[in-house]
């Protein structure tokens, strides 16, 4: 088993874990687990992490949890109001845990996420408007036990990568997300440009790993 396959079955553990832990949070996965689970029936081969969206309301009560959780670290190089990241080590292997804390404003027709993509969490412009129709209510998975989706699965999807979405992208270097109108936008990159990705990236993983 490679590196790759090692990551998935982790992500899938820590998913299932953190699923149960929160089930009564009724948080929901979302950007690329959201995309792995529905296009490919199984966490995105390569992703490192895992992403829930959970409203925010809740965040105090997470927070004592977690402190309880032996098998997370929370990391606080990039925690912030909206954002929390576990860590799991497993031996030389770190997986990522990531959840973003939503605003429910009940006289909206939309959650608001502000980390996203971009974690400008100061600027308006930056916030996603998540049309609550898609989100709620939220569904169970039929295949993975604890697991909660948002109630349009393939529309979220298709809302947060377009038209395209069921054709798979490599993360980062195949594509850079935008926001305008507080909506997603995918923009593929060019080869240049996702060579350029690359090198950033491997500088970043290696930050990560120390």
């Amino acid at each position: 088993m490679n590196n790759k396959d090692i990551i998935q079955k982790l992500n899938l553990e820590n998913l299932l874990i953190i699923s149960k832990v929160f089930k009564k949070e009724r948080g929901f996965i979302f950007y690329g687990t959201l995309l792995g689970v529905v296009r490919e029936k199984n966490i995105l081969r390569g992703d490192d992490d895992i992403d829930l969206l959970i409203d925010i309301k809740f965040k105090k009560k997470i927070l004592k949890v977690l402190k309880k959780l032996k098998i997370f670290k929370i990391n606080k190089k990039v925690i912030n109001k909206y954002f929390i990241q576990l860590v799991r080590k497993n031996k030389k292997i770190k997986t990522f845990v990531d959840l973003y804390f939503y605003i429910n404003n009940p006289r909206n027709t939309y959650i608001e996420e502000k980390h996203n993509f971009l974690s400008s969490i100061n600027l308006k412009s930056h916030t996603l408007h998540i049309p609550k129709r898609l989100i709620f209510p939220i569904k169970k998975s039929k295949k993975f036990k604890n697991v909660n989706l948002p109630n349009k699965p393939k529309n979220i999807c298709r809302y947060l990568y377009g038209k395209s979405w069921k054709k798979p992208l490599n993360k980062n270097t195949g594509y850079r997300m935008e926001i305008y109108n507080n909506k997603p936008k995918l923009i593929k990159r060019s080869k240049i440009g996702g060579i350029s990705r690359s090198l950033k990236q491997f500088f970043y993983n290696q930050y990560k790993k120390k």
